[in-house]
């Protein structure tokens, strides 16, 4: 998903569709004085004025095309000299978007980064990720409470080159292994791309979702859900009575099950099935090789 800041552009000259076997979805970044917000699928460019527009009256134009709303790294501030930059998101009294970017990329990697630590940064920039903000993820436990709010993450990718520089700092190739959000779709992509786009976008609307670190390892075959199939991470019901739910990841990994944002079961598993016993907001997170790997989107069993 391509999201430029304030415009269709890609979409306009074409880009939109299937190129082997990539779909490629164009979106836009709305750059607010509130902050950043990401529409996908919507129709028409939203950012030309949203500068000007109150956040809540952006969410509301993308809103009005049936298009996806995302808060773009929320908390998203760092010093990279000595004065410090903020494109943290400012109005929380805003709702009605679809969800947040839990974890960017881009943002991890520069949260301590200092111009005198530039080399580091540069040449190992895997070694500087350690996961979403706290303060992102505790927002996102908060909202969870009241709404359902679908968790993305993404590379915010930004390839550029320096004068005197003979190399791309962060190619794209580099940053497409690293950070990525799964979709799970109800059946196959077909190869028809206005048919798969809409597929794709359903599912993200619903949260049937999860974001993984797949430098790690790949976290293709994640699944979290009630034993019988009946629910899956991004699903909403009332809490009828204690309920079996199950985390099934590729490899083994350092388990953690939050019940509204509060760490309930800690196991070293690829398997686990646990008992859902009262109502809450369920999420999974898990660390492998001591570093954050995967996050679900929660699944919501309301009291």
């Amino acid at each position: 998903m391509l999201t430029d800041h304030n415009t269709l552009r890609a979409r306009t000259e074409g880009w939109e569709g299937w190129h082997g076997g990539t779909l490629l979805v164009v979106g836009e970044e709305i750059t607010s004085r509130e902050g950043h917000c990401l529409a996908i699928g919507a129709t028409a460019r939203v950012g030309r004025r949203g500068y000007r527009q109150p956040p809540d009256r952006v969410i509301q134009n993308i809103r009005a095309q049936d298009g996806l709303s995302f808060l773009a790294h929320p908390h998203g501030s760092y010093r990279p000299f000595f004065r410090r930059r903020d494109h943290s998101w400012r109005d929380w009294r805003v709702n009605s978007y679809t969800g947040i970017e839990v974890w960017s990329y881009m943002f991890d990697w520069v949260r301590d980064f200092r111009f005198y630590r530039w080399a580091r940064h540069y040449r190992h920039p895997n070694s500087q990720i350690r996961g979403p903000f706290p303060e992102t993820l505790s927002a996102w436990d908060r909202l969870c409470r009241k709404t359902r709010v679908v968790g993305i993450g993404s590379v915010d990718a930004h390839a550029r080159r320096y004068p005197l520089l003979p190399f791309v700092v962060f190619p794209y190739a580099d940053l497409f292994r690293t950070l990525r959000t799964h979709v799970l779709t109800p059946q196959p992509l077909t190869g028809c791309a206005p048919d798969d786009i809409a597929c794709l976008l359903r599912a993200l609307r619903e949260g049937n979702c999860f974001i993984s670190y797949d430098l790690l390892g790949d976290a293709t075959g994640v699944r979290f859900g009630s034993a019988d199939g009946a629910l899956q991470m991004g699903d909403e019901q009332a809490f009828a009575g204690p309920a079996q739910l199950e985390i099934r990841l590729p490899a083994k990994a350092e388990l953690t099950v939050l019940r509204d944002g509060r760490p309930f079961i800690v196991r070293l598993a690829a398997v686990h099935r646990f008992c859902a016993d009262t109502p809450g907001v369920y999420r999974v997170a898990a660390r492998r090789n001591g570093k954050p790997w995967i996050y679900t989107n929660p699944i919501y069993l309301r009291g």
